[in-house]
């Protein structure tokens, strides 16, 4: 019992100091035990402010290649890949049905002028015809005023001249319906031609086939697409931009390109243009960045990054981006100073890729520290070991 009792408290009594040396041992960890640490001595150098996009490969002229008729594909005389000038045949239909159909509206036309002919020789006679009972009603009419001829000849050369007037006007109006009949077959034929020329599809600008969606024998019908056309004289990258850079990005501004499939290698590029609309839900907005140089291989649609150099200072004190540790909202970073790691605030700058420029609170030969692992984490005043 008593032994019982002996035990509990001594329990109670060792209790809070093994609570104390858990504290002391904690604090010395964390105090007096030096802190593994990386460190950098801050140095200038150049920086380049660069804005980054996400996009992807795009042409400023591009254009699906159709149709304008119904009809069935005869050849198909490019394919994907296929580099074509303007005014160079694609595609061909098949153009039988509608070469007769020209053949018979040019027939038609040839019928309709010969019909003309024949009706502008009756035109001449009954116009022959008109003029001669003109005279001879002048004649009668002299001749009746002096009771030189009867009334009944008088009136018949009247009836002859009305007869002759009324044929002369019958004829005059069938030359004008041949000829209205005449332009109907005319533009007849240049229908028919027309249509038939659509039968031959030829490229409406230089550029590049990426795309090919019909074969020899496919039944197509007025803008189902055939051929994608792309120019590639324009190429560039349709890249969202957070809308936070609008003020930074300028046109003309110079950029790099790295596409996901070549990502060790960097293209050179510049600001095209710029989108005047934000997205509402991304609250990202598009730049155009063209690309100077394009891959060996590429692809419409591919993705790729840009970064757009919108400012750039040739010495600046910079320090590795991975240096920078924010508290309470507010940019520092970790100083080595008499072996130990004090966070001092500072002022940044321009922002150029994987450095940050600082302007206040850093000086050159300054020595910046970060933890070399996170779990390990870098505590205020503490004791580091730089590697």
């Amino acid at each position: 019992m008593k032994k019982e009792k002996f035990i509990r408290t001594s329990i109670k009594i060792l209790k809070p100091l093994i609570v104390i040396f858990i504290a002391l041992g904690l604090l010395y960890w964390f105090k007096f035990r030096p802190v593994d640490v990386v460190s950098y001595t801050v140095v200038r150098g150049p920086v380049t402010d660069t804005v980054m996009g996400t996009g992807v490969l795009d042409a400023k002229n591009k254009m699906i290649i159709s149709s304008k008729i119904n009809g069935r594909i005869q050849k198909n005389l490019v394919d994907q890949g296929d580099v074509v000038k303007k005014g160079e045949l694609v595609v061909t239909l098949d153009d039988d049905e509608l070469a007769m159909q020209v053949k018979v509206a040019e027939a038609n036309m040839e019928t309709a002028k010969a019909n003309i002919k024949k009706l502008q020789d009756d035109f001449n006679y009954a116009k022959a015809v008109l003029e001669n009972a003109q005279k001879a009603f002048k004649r009668q009419k002299k001749l009746i005023s002096g009771n030189i001829v009867s009334q009944a000849e008088f009136d018949k050369t009247e009836e002859s001249l009305k007869i002759a007037q009324a044929n002369f006007n019958r004829s005059k109006s069938a030359i004008a319906e041949a000829e209205n009949k005449l332009l109907e077959t005319q533009k007849n034929v240049d229908l028919r031609n027309a249509q038939l020329s659509y039968t031959r599809i030829t490229a409406p600008f230089d550029g590049t086939i990426t795309y090919r969606t019909r074969d020899p024998g496919d039944v197509v019908v007025p803008g189902s697409p055939i051929l994608t056309l792309v120019s590639t004289k324009i190429l560039w990258i349709k890249s969202w931009v957070g809308e936070t850079e609008l003020e930074k990005i300028k046109v003309g501004e110079p950029a790099s390109i790295i596409f996901r499939s070549l990502p060790s290698e960097k293209f050179p590029g510049s600001v095209a243009r710029i989108a005047k609309e934000v997205d509402k839900e991304t609250r990202e907005f598009i730049v155009d960045v063209n690309v100077d140089k394009l891959p060996l291989n590429w692809a419409i649609g591919q993705r790729a990054e840009v970064y757009i150099d919108t400012a750039k200072k040739n010495s600046a004190v910079t320090i590795p981006e991975e240096f920078l540790k924010w508290r309470h909202n507010l940019p520092g970073v970790f100083k080595l100073q008499g072996g130990r790691a004090v966070w001092t605030a500072v002022k940044t700058g321009l922002r150029g890729s994987g450095v940050i420029e600082i302007t206040e609170g850093v000086n050159e030969q300054d020595t910046v520290l970060r933890p070399i692992s996170p779990e390990k984490p870098i505590i205020d005043n503490c004791k580091v070991s730089a590697k």
